[in-house]
């Protein structure tokens, strides 16, 4: 990592900044935020919205969704009560759970809109990471080096249109942090349109490692907690009601012949919610990767403008920060852009 000198055009001397200005000070614990997004450039082992297609599909069939889970779980709930019935009224079923479900509503919304906004809070969790993280920058030595040290602290979201907002703290162990060597060089400000910073981040490749999984289940149930009180289960049992569907189609009739079965319409409706939310668990927990590799990056620093009353030669906050990092979901490295912001925390 090189704290380097804000260019303003200086020829051959732009490769090589020299040494900060005495008056400005850049030591100290910044926090910085850094937001990722690995909807880009195939990260993901697969496209963002498959690992919440079964919830949207509990909205846009849910019917058809609660038999295929059921199917594929090896559960015989759906044939068994087909083989009770008449062919003509379980050829309706289908449609009938549907109907009701198009019908109802939870609180404000319908309930396809509550399960799509659920399905896009999962896609957020996964895909949309705010990674927090302390960059601590240490005093020069007698030699003039610099080192820093730089660790996550905890990943934040903002979820349901910024509604809710919820960080999930990462426990870095004691002494894992990178150390990394820095070099201080900084240039006078400029002032007016054309304004530069007082001094530029220049950041060296290094790596943290972060089980992403464990993390976006954490994120995903303190949504659910903080929206419906409950878990990601207890939330579809919340917006499907499965006894309201059970009585309405068990009351269903053709050709003099009603479906009945209430039970059993209860049943296959609880059971497919069960296997959704596992499904999800599942899906979301599986996804592991050794590191975060951040293989380089920058930023400009800045203290207050001069005219500020708080202005004090001493840098307070990073701006526009990019990063070029690597992320690996077990298809090999793939290229992820990163951007982040920091402010000086403590004195």
């Amino acid at each position: 990592m090189v704290l380097a000198a804000a260019g303003v055009g200086c020829g051959e001397d732009d490769a090589a900044p020299g040494p900060a200005p005495a008056d400005l000070e850049v030591a100290g614990t910044y926090e910085v935020v850094s937001t990722y997004d690995f909807t880009v450039g195939s990260v993901l082992p697969e496209p963002v919205a498959t690992y919440a297609q079964t919830i949207a599909g509990l909205g846009s069939d849910p019917a058809g969704t609660l038999f295929r889970l059921l199917d594929e779980a090896g559960v015989p709930l759906v044939s068994d009560l087909f083989a009770a019935l008449p062919d003509a009224v379980a050829n309706e079923i289908k449609g009938w759970i549907n109907e009701f479900f198009a019908k109802s509503v939870y609180g404000n919304a319908s309930v396809k809109s509550e399960l799509d906004a659920l399905a896009a809070a999962i896609q957020t969790v996964l895909a949309r990471p705010d990674v927090i993280s302390q960059l601590q920058i240490a005093p020069p030595d007698a030699n003039g080096a610099v080192t820093a040290t730089h660790a996550l602290q905890a990943v934040h979201y903002r979820l349901y249109d910024g509604k809710t907002e919820l960080t999930v703290p990462i426990t870095t162990p004691a002494g894992s942090a990178p150390v990394l060597t820095l070099r201080t060089t900084a240039t006078g400000r400029v002032t007016g349109p054309l304004a530069t910073e007082d001094a530029h981040l220049q950041v060296g490749d290094h790596a943290f490692g972060v089980a992403y999984g464990n993390v976006a289940l954490a994120a995903l149930d303190q949504a659910l907690r903080a929206r419906f009180g409950t878990d990601l289960r207890g939330a579809l049992g919340q917006i499907v009601d499965c006894s309201g569907m059970a009585a309405s189609v068990s009351n269903r009739c053709l050709l003099g012949a009603c479906v009945g079965h209430r039970d059993a319409l209860e049943a296959i409706c609880d059971a497919g919610l069960d296997l959704a939310a596992q499904e999800v668990r599942d899906r979301l927990g599986g996804l592991r990767f050794d590191a975060l590799r951040l293989t380089s990056g920058q930023a400009e620093m800045w203290d207050a403008p001069a005219s500020d009353a708080t202005a004090d030669r001493r840098v307070d906050r990073l701006g526009t920060g990019t990063w070029a990092a690597k992320v690996d979901f077990g298809m090999g490295a793939r290229d992820v852009h990163g951007t982040f912001t920091g402010t000086r925390v403590g004195n």
